[in-house]
């Protein structure tokens, strides 16, 4: 029995998807995010500590309540990036890219026949089950390569980095483009300089702009300038703020 396929979170990028970093190693965390109703989760390898025994976890949990995972790979290795493709992640989200040479790299780990080792045995494959050609059909349907724009060196290129065939967004990483450009605040007027330029270019190559977000209240305005692809906050960040509201009701009915 083949089942259905996952929603395509690729297939998704016209419009608004919002959804936030998995910085803690918890398949728990990942389904109740799903339940919640996130459009995805990006499991943040870059910044966490994720092993494959917990991806793979974690992406049984994301399936489950069909919720589209991204992996935020801690460096361009091919063979971790087809590890995390083979366990069901969607794609993967690419921090630093400063040039085409670089997003090049990261597109080819992701798709078969440019350097993507083939099996068709593993989950994503359906264990099998979806047979060669068409497990090859929707890995190239859907998985997604989403380039971190985090240097101004990435500034200089964003043209030749967004036209890279497979690419399918810019996504923004203030705090390090802050102190690329040594600034201190991510209001800066060359940071605000900064999100256009990489709006701009996405949209001339016809691919989505991403940012993360610290909270929902910023996404009018940088949707107005054409961002459609929000990460806001993380499970760590959400369970922090729920546990100081709690602690703030608390006090005030202490006597």
């Amino acid at each position: 029995m083949n089942l259905p396929a996952p929603t395509s979170l690729r297939d998704r990028l016209g419009g608004a998807v919002i959804g936030t970093f998995l910085k803690s190693p918890s398949y728990h965390n990942a389904e109740i995010l799903g339940e919640a109703g996130l459009d995805y989760i990006v499991v943040d390898a870059e910044h966490a500590p994720f092993g494959p025994a917990a991806l793979d976890m974690i992406s049984l949990a994301a399936r489950s309540v069909d919720l589209p995972m991204l992996v935020r790979i801690a460096t361009l290795d091919a063979a971790a990036i087809n590890t995390c493709l083979d366990l069901g992640a969607q794609g993967i989200m690419v921090p630093h890219v400063r040039s085409r040479a670089e997003a090049e790299k990261a597109v080819a780990a992701t798709r078969y026949g440019l350097g993507r080792g083939f099996s068709p045995s593993t989950r994503a494959g359906g264990y099998g089950s979806l047979g060669a050609r068409a497990y090859r059909d929707r890995a190239a349907a859907t998985t997604t390569v989403w380039a971190q724009i985090e240097d101004g060196e990435a500034l200089a290129a964003l043209d030749s980095i967004a036209t890279v065939d497979g690419i399918d967004c810019l996504f923004v990483g203030r705090a390090d483009l802050a102190l690329s450009l040594g600034v201190q605040d991510p209001a800066d007027p060359l940071i605000l300089d900064a999100l256009h330029r990489v709006a701009d270019a996405a949209g001339r190559a016809n691919c989505a702009a991403g940012i993360f977000i610290s909270t929902p209240g910023e996404i009018a305005a940088l949707k107005a300038i054409g961002y459609t692809a929000f990460v806001c906050g993380s499970d760590q960040s959400l369970l922090m703020e729920q546990g100081k509201r709690l602690r703030i009701q608390i006090e005030t009915m202490r006597p």
